[in-house]
């Protein structure tokens, strides 16, 4: 019998339906079938079938249909215990848990191909809308429910069948759902990506304006990271997003006999799948070292060496051993107890044991000889208590878990150390829906992603927190992650009455091996904010030589307390960062030590931004010379290691003090985050540091963190929110009498103008600062303005007053050896060069610009350089070469997220597919410029846009377009008084005429 749910309620027996009776019956079957094999007491049955309309006499009537129902149904429904009903029958026959079963499957199989047949498979069970003759409250909840599982597992069916190569197969569905879904971004951007394998770019472009519209119309909101990312690789031709080529899937490994000694293997292991490739390999080969898993307490090396036994067990048919090397005390077992206990297992009699462990190692290594078979020795405490163990001859096989990464054994047997680390997101995802149902994990996505965040995607305290929600199968995710957010956290990822199923109890194990000094350590780092630390952020906490930093961070690494990521990289995840912290609590130095790890950053950062940073408007206090660095290049390198670090250093100390040091850091690194385009960086510190400064009334600094959002915004678009910005930060320089800040104001304010189109103003405001930066004698400050002005005058058509300005900015720039202040003023002098006619002066200087980018990428300066490259050869006729360079322009644009930058590249790019007569491309690039611009006000650039579009137009033919947008283009050129573009758009008109 089969009973069908996802559509019409209905049965089937043999080969027809079954009359199931009226409406309400129906609803009555179907309540009882949601619940199957599970007890439904008649107030919840009166409550699913009549809702708030409930007759006087719904218990007699319910009974009736119940009745009936049985007689239908013979020997399927049974009065329960408590007074109900329960409706038994097997799940596969009910299409409702049949679907959530095969949907389970699919998403915990690797296999794509697998993956595609089962939720197929799934999908085909719907026949329409559920319980859709049901109007109350519990049939409409589920039936939104399933409409929301049914929605996820077609979007996740698409992923797959996109990932198999199906893509023209999904179009037409895919453009079906997004018309009734047109809000949904994950399916515009499978439907963006079918569109595009499918050979129709400009279609896949213009449903993203569609949708970025769309959203802003009716959210207020931007789309998110993946259609982005979508959006900008149809712009650039990315290779990812290139239609996968199709593989044959491997043969699945046949089944291994059972009978070993290895404790269980874990129902639902989930993940390590590249470390088993690489033991499998390892310990199968004709001579197989020993490999040693280490990790921290609860990575799941123990799991993962019960696991593997299990999978080799067809490899080694003479057995697979398993010893257990911690004793019954929790102190390390004896080696010379273990081998007595492999010797008396492996059938040797005990009165013929030797009693020395030298003995005993011997005729151990003896009755391994010339056998297979698999050693695991769990829980190792050293080197020492592994090597008697040891066989001596190959084709036997070990496998080793340790805390420690048991070194030694490298040295003496060539043993491989395999680190574990934690689980990916997926992996725990995976793990924590064996645990308590893949339903319930996909109807609480978010919570379930947030749980194993808090878990810090741990194994043990995943399989913990799983057996409190299994426990408690009503309970939702969203309280259970708020409890475990709210604090106490480890404390709560136990299991009452069992100190072995604790994360606290396991971390306690490894630290009490440690010596003092070294676990004073571990505490003090609890302090550092930041995802990773350096042995000189550490020698800072404890205050004592970096080389005893580090041999104190090796013995924290060696014990699994911290992971080595690098070159002097160091790290621990959230939950031992959490062990650390209460350590940290107790520690008497720890106020201290904190002073000295904020006094180091800020130190070091100092020395790190002198290279390039030095000259600009800064915070008046005492910076030390340093020679830290050698040269800027391992400069930058280091900002670029410790940027989260100094972001949460910030945010901690703008919280809980000292504050001074969260605006006098954020400061110094207001122009490294300009510089490399670290955006949300930037932003997150300045908002930190303005709280700091408010609060402690600090006028100077406020002043400064305004004038670094202004700059924020100008460069993310924002070009109303960087006037207001610039303007508070002009009357807060005036308030504290800082001459510089003021100064610096105006070509701020300038290039504000200058954003807009609006060059005259532009230069007005920069004139009155250029005079007052003279007589200051701020030479970097003084080139950044006149960069700045060369550039206004050349969109004004000036090039004699732009090559002088720019010229000028570079002799300055050059004399302070400044490289990466140099690339503007090149490209800003190239672009004037090419203004007036001198292409041969315009290349050599955008080619000068080029190399010291590559050499010092700043700021805007890759998608600057390549852009004016890019037109040099557009207008010399190297179509091919300009197309390269505009590419690669524009995918520098999109990398920094410039709006600017976008559209000027956009622009060239679309203007050599109109020489090219790529029309469809250069199509939909200009009008992503067009609209670009419009909405960011860059109307300089928008004239641009028009004339171009104008030219496209006239190629194809169509005549009264091209005029309109030619027209377009000169009104707003004329307006602004930006002679070049006039003129562009003239003789764009002129030809239009002519045809």
């Amino acid at each position: 019998m089969e009973f069908r749910l996802l559509g019409g309620t209905e049965v089937w027996a043999g080969d027809g339906p079954v009359d199931t009776g009226t409406a309400r019956q129906r609803r009555v079957l179907a309540a009882l079938l949601m619940d199957a094999n599970r007890p439904v007491t008649v107030a919840q049955l009166v409550d699913r079938v009549w809702g708030n309309d409930q007759p006087s006499r719904a218990v007699p009537t319910l009974y009736s249909y119940v009745s009936r129902l049985r007689r239908l149904l013979p020997g399927l429904i049974d009065r329960s215990s408590g007074g109900g009903y329960v409706l038994t029958a097997d799940v596969e026959s009910v299409d409702v848990h049949r679907f959530h079963r095969l949907i389970a499957l699919a998403r915990e199989t690797g296999d794509d191909e697998r993956a595609g047949e089962l939720f197929g498979q799934a999908l085909a069970l719907w026949r329409g809308e559920p319980f859709a003759d049901a109007d109350t409250p519990w049939f409409n909840a589920a039936r939104e429910l399933l409409q929301k599982e049914h929605r996820a597992a077609e979007l996740d069916h698409t992923d797959v069948r996109l990932r198999l190569g199906e893509h023209a197969a999904v179009l037409t569905s895919a453009a079906e759902r997004t018309a009734a879904h047109p809000l949904d971004e994950r399916l515009a951007a499978q439907y963006m990506l079918a569109l595009y394998r499918c050979g129709q770019q400009a279609d896949a472009l213009a449903h993203y304006r569609t949708m970025h519209r769309t959203l802003a119309e009716e959210l207020g909101i931007v789309p998110g990271h993946e259609i982005q990312r979508v959006h900008q690789g149809i712009l650039t031709g990315s290779a990812e997003l290139d239609a996968p080529r199709r593989t044959d899937a491997g043969a699945a490994p046949p089944p291994w006999p059972v009978h070993c000694q290895l404790p269980l293997d874990l129902p639902g292991f989930t993940g390590r799948t590249d470390e088993m490739r690489l033991l499998e390999k390892e310990l199968t080969a004709p001579i197989a070292a020993p490999v040693v898993l280490c990790g921290s307490p609860g990575i799941g090396k123990s799991a993962l060496a019960a696991h593997l036994g299990h999978r080799l067990r067809e490899s080694f048919p003479d057995g697979q051993w398993y010893v257990h090397l911690t004793g019954n005390s929790g102190n390390p077992r004896d080696p010379g107890e273990a081998i007595a206990a492999l010797l008396l297992a492996s059938g040797q009699d005990p009165s013929t044991i030797p009693e020395p462990i030298e003995g005993r190692a011997a005729a151990l290594r003896a009755r391994l000889a010339d056998r297979k078979v698999l050693l695991v020795l769990d829980d190792a405490y050293d080197a020492e208590q592994v090597r008697p163990l040891l066989p001596g001859t190959p084709g036997s096989a070990v496998v080793i878990t340790s805390r420690s990464d048991l070194r030694g054994l490298a040295v003496s047997h060539a043993a491989r150390t395999v680190p574990l680390d934690v689980l990916t997101a997926p992996e725990a995802r995976s793990l924590l829906a064996h645990m308590i149902g893949a339903e319930r994990v996909a109807a609480e996505d978010e919570a379930a992603a947030q749980l194993t965040g808090l878990c810090a995607l741990l194994p043990l305290a995943l399989r913990i927190a799983g057996s409190h929600l299994a426990a408690r199968p009503a309970r939702r995710l969203t309280d259970y992650v708020a409890d475990l957010a709210g604090g106490e956290r480890l404390t709560k990822l136990a299991i009452t009455g069992d100190r072995q199923a604790a994360v606290r109890t396991a971390f306690g194990h490894s630290h009490a091996t440690l010596e003092p000094d070294a676990a004073h350590l571990f505490a003090l780092l609890g302090l550092h904010p930041g995802p990773e630390f350096s042995s000189e952020s550490a020698a800072a906490l404890l205050d004592c030589p970096p080389g005893e930093a580090e041999r104190l961070l090796d013995r924290l690494s060696a014990a699994s307390l911290l992971q080595h990521t690098g070159a002097d990289r160091f790290r621990f995840h959230d939950l031992l960062r959490l062990y650390a912290a209460e350590h940290a609590a107790d520690a008497p130095d720890r106020e201290s030590a904190w002073r000295r790890l904020c006094d180091w950053y800020l130190a070091t950062t100092d020395a790190a931004t002198a290279f390039d940073y030095a000259g600009s408007v800064q915070l008046p206090r005492t910076r030390t010379p340093s020679t830290r660095f050698a040269d800027r290049h391992e400069a930058l390198a280091w900002l670029e290691s410790e940027r989260s670090a100094l972001t949460a250093l910030v945010l901690r100390a703008g919280d809980a003090g000292p504050r001074d040091v969260a605006w006098q850091l954020t400061d110094q690194l207001r122009l490294y985050h300009y510089g490399r385009r670290h955006l949300s960086d930037w932003k997150v510190t300045t908002t930190a540091a303005m709280a700091a400064a408010e609060q402690e009334g600090d006028v100077l600094a406020q002043a400064l963190l305004w004038n670094s959002t202004g700059l924020l915004r100008q460069h993310t678009g924002d070009s109303d929110g960087a006037r207001e910005a610039l303007l508070a930060a002009q009357q807060g320089y005036r308030a504290a009498e800082f001459t510089v800040g003021e100064v610096a104001i105006l070509t701020n304010l300038a290039i504000h103008h200058a954003l807009r189109g609006e060059m005259r103003h532009a230069i007005d405001s920069q004139r009155h600062g250029l005079a007052l930066l003279r007589r200051l004698d701020r030479p970097v400050l003084l080139a950044r303005a006149l960069s700045n002005t060369g550039l206004m005058h050349a969109f004004l058509g000036a090039f004699d007053e732009a090559v002088a300005c720019t010229s000028e900015a570079i002799r300055l720039c050059r004399a302070l050896d400044r490289p990466t202040g140099t690339i503007g003023p090149l490209v800003n002098r190239a672009v004037s060069h090419h203004g007036a006619g001198h292409s041969t002066a315009a290349l050599a200087d955008a080619t000068e610009a080029l190399r010291l980018h590559r050499d010092h990428p700043h700021g805007t300066s890759g998608p600057a350089t390549h852009e004016i490259l890019a037109r040099i050869h557009r207008d010399a006729g190297d179509l091919g070469q300009a197309r390269g360079l505009a590419e690669t322009s524009l995918r520098a644009a999109l990398d920094i997220g410039e709006p600017a930058s976008q559209a000027e590249s956009l622009i060239t790019l679309g203007s050599v597919h109109v020489l090219t007569a790529a029309h469809d491309s250069a199509l939909a690039l200009l009008q992503e410029a067009l609209e670009l611009t419009r909405r960011h006000g860059f109307r300089h650039h928008e004239t641009d846009a028009h004339t171009h579009l104008a030219r496209l137009h006239l190629s194809t033919g169509a005549r009264d377009t091209a005029a309109f947008h030619a027209e377009q283009g000169l009104a707003i050129a004329r307006d602004l008084e930006l002679r070049p573009a006039e003129q562009r758009a003239l003789a764009t008109l002129t030809d239009i005429r002519r045809r």
